[in-house]
């Protein structure tokens, strides 16, 4: 029986002229092609046309259509070449030569190098197939879950349910070490359970929450349409699950048990840092859920496993609102989480490359990552030194040791002292993955990924480019400063003490002022070793959000600028009696004259080698002028300032010399420097501060 092959790469992609004495193979049509007998090229041939200047290959062996010694100066049995002085003669008279293409022949446009070779075909097919695939239109339904494993190289099988309902089934998708069971009955959902093939006790305490998280993505909601249910979230968890699966290797590697190992190391740092919290006077008093806050946001970060509906290991690190007695570690709204997604990725990727032809340090699987009493008890004083806090005890793991596969035993040929007849380390390496991406300069980029020994793809973006990315079509030059203006509205409520429910509306046009350009760089991903390298990581990944988010409070369009006053007027008119065309005309002149002025904010940025901001303003008879700083862990930090009080300044803190006193024309108490500083960070955005600091002071 003979069996398809494909041509050797000498045959593949070659063009008649490469095979003299060949027969050509009949084509469709080729650039060049001409469906009439020509004369000898000249420039002065009709309409000048390249396809008038060559024949098709499918029509090179029609009677008709041969053309004669004279004319094309070959003969009509011999291929043409494009390499002869005629044929670059005829390219100079169409001007292709102008293009730089006067040294390529015509099997190197229609060969090897263009369409028609086989790897760029293959190549461009595979962005196709992945492109469809990305797109996300699947609804969920029996084919639709059979396709989805194939796509993940999963195993899938049918079972029909015995004494279940009409056309009840069970799709069960299955790896090599975890399988997923689907029950579905015409095409709606009812049960999804994730269950794995070795009791591991530290993996399948996690699994009813990950089978709820399964179910959860595939099932209907309370009066959803089948027509609107879409396999997106099931994908991208399913994916996870397959990628653990892949880079597994049974026995010896569960990439699973791995991740769930680093977990068991990171909950109990988690919960130390809980108790130290407790002991803290500052927050005696506090609410279990708000020192689970304080933890995440100041301390090592808040482990949990298959949360915000998402399969697999998160340490969230930052959350906006943070301060506002209504966050909770769980609170699912608008108030972004901000952490890191650990798992597995194969050891050589082109997504991330080693420092100094250095090797990566396998992935290792264990629980003991810290120790018992997860603070040293004897540090040295070099440890003392480099430590900005409490000195972890962090251990280190022995090296995970595959045994060799049956193949490599059963294969003749290989000694016993031969490397490759003997256990090795796996290649996987631990992947951390920033959600959502974290945007720092190149600089801290460098100082992030040298812990990992990970040479940084650098990007060639300024920090402000991917902050606040260049309108498609503007013209802009990175060694030129940059001015980027928004309008927006704030609401303000200065007498809610007063009982004020309707907030009084105020303009506010910022301007942002870039003068100093730095590159910078988006943290993606990154491979690590240790869960120390993330911990590690923390305050300047949270310096980073904070002002990623102080910014685009700031200067980025976040919906209508203001729904109440959208829904109140509404109602009033909705609510409304007839009137006419002069009431309406005086209703909207009254409305008109209440307008207040717009504020002017011009705020200065600066990223290189301190974060910093310069916020100016009007105030009072003068300018305001604050320069704060955004330091590691986010805090905020009043460089200098020339409104707040010597009061102030005794008892907070802070440059600033000449101020008027805080309290000459302001309202209540005086408040330090730093309870300014402390304001900013509870409101997170900067337009609302400068509008507390007026109502306070003016």
């Amino acid at each position: 029986m003979s069996t398809p092959m494909r041509h050797g790469p000498s045959q593949q992609g070659r063009t008649p002229s490469q095979h003299p004495g060949a027969a050509p193979t009949p084509q469709a049509s080729t650039p060049f092609s001409n469906p009439q007998t020509q004369a000898a090229f000249s420039p002065h041939g009709p309409r000048s046309s390249p396809q008038q200047f060559k024949k098709s290959p499918a029509a090179k062996n029609s009677p008709a259509m041969a053309p004669s010694a004279s004319t094309m100066g070959h003969s009509a049995n011999q291929p043409v070449n494009f390499d002869s002085p005629t044929a670059a003669a005829a390219l100079g008279a169409l001007g292709i030569n102008d293009l730089g293409l006067d040294a390529l022949s015509m099997g190197g446009l229609v060969g090897g190098t263009g369409r028609a070779d086989e790897d760029d075909r293959k190549r461009r097919m595979d962005e196709v197939v992945k492109i469809l695939m990305d797109a996300n239109s699947a609804r969920v339904s029996n084919d639709s879950l059979e396709r989805l494993a194939k796509q993940l190289d999963l195993d899938s099988i049918w079972e029909d349910v015995i004494g279940g309902e009409k056309n009840a089934k069970t799709l069960i998708i299955a790896g090599s070490v975890m399988s997923v069971e689907i029950g579905i009955t015409e095409h709606i959902v009812n049960h999804a359970a994730l269950a794995f093939n070795e009791p591991i006790a530290i993996v399948d305490k996690h699994v009813d929450r990950a089978s709820e998280v399964l179910k959860r993505d595939l099932s209907l909601a309370p009066n959803q349409s089948p027509l609107t249910k879409y396999l997106t979230q099931f994908k991208a968890n399913l994916k996870r699950l397959a990628t653990l699966d892949k880079l597994s290797v049974s026995p010896g590697l569960n990439c699973h048990e791995a991740v769930a190992g680093i977990y068991e190391s990171l909950v109990r740092l988690h919960r130390w840092d809980l108790e130290k919290l407790r002991e803290d006077p500052s927050l005696s008093g506090q609410p279990e859920d708000k020192l689970k806050v304080y933890a995440l946001c100041t301390r090592h970060g808040y482990p949990q496993m298959h949360t915000r509906g998402q399969i697999g290991l998160s340490l969230d690190y930052w959350k906006d609102k943070r301060k506002l007695p209504s966050t909770t570690v769980d609170t699912d709204d608008d108030r972004k989480t901000w952490a890191i997604k650990i798992g597995c990725g194969p050891i050589n990727s082109m997504d991330y490359t080693p420092m100094n032809n250095m090797a990566y340090t396998p992935v290792r699987v264990s629980e003991k990552w810290i120790g018992p009493d997860i603070e040293k008890s004897d540090p040295t004083n070099e440890d003392i030194i480099s430590a900005t806090g409490p000195v972890l005890d962090w251990l280190e793991p022995e090296n995970t040791i595959l045994p060799p596969t049956e193949e490599l035993k059963s294969e003749e040929g290989l000694e016993h002292d031969n490397p490759m007849s003997g256990p090795k380390t796996p290649e996987v390496v631990f992947l951390a993955t920033f959600d959502p991406p974290v945007i720092v300069t190149q600089a801290v980029a460098m100082d992030i990924y040298k812990p990992c020994a990970t040479e940084p793809h650098l990007s060639s973006a300024t920090f402000d480019v991917l902050q606040f990315p260049i309108p498609e079509g503007s013209a802009y030059d990175p060694s030129e400063p940059r001015m980027i203006e928004h309008t927006r509205t704030v609401a303000t409520f200065p007498g809610v003490k007063e009982g004020q429910t309707e907030p009084d509306l105020k303009t506010h046009m910022n301007t942002l002022h870039i003068y100093k350009p730095v590159y910078g760089q988006i943290l993606r991903e990154v491979p690590f070793s240790h869960p120390k390298e993330l911990v590690q990581m923390l305050p300047t990944l949270r310096q980073y959000a904070f002002l990623s988010t102080l910014l685009s409070n700031s200067f980025k369009r976040q919906g209508p600028s203001d729904p109440k006053a959208t829904k109140g007027n509404d109602k009033s008119k909705d609510n409304s009696v007839a009137s006419t065309i002069g009431d309406d005309f005086s209703r909207f002149m009254s409305q008109a004259s209440k307008q207040p002025a717009t504020t002017a904010v011009d705020i200065t940025l600066t990223v290189h080698p301190v974060t910093r901001l310069q916020i100016v303003f009007p105030f009072r008879s003068k300018t305001a002028n604050i320069h704060i700083e955004v330091q590691p862990g986010g805090r905020v930090h009043i460089v200098s300032h020339n409104i707040f009080g010597d009061a102030d300044e005794r008892n907070g803190g802070g440059g600033g010399g000449g101020a008027e006193s805080a309290n000459s024309k302001g309202k209540g108490k005086s408040y330090t420097v730093a309870q300014w500083a402390a304001m900013l960070e509870t409101a997170e955005d900067i337009s609302c501060w400068i509008e507390w600091i007026k109502c306070k002071l003016e």
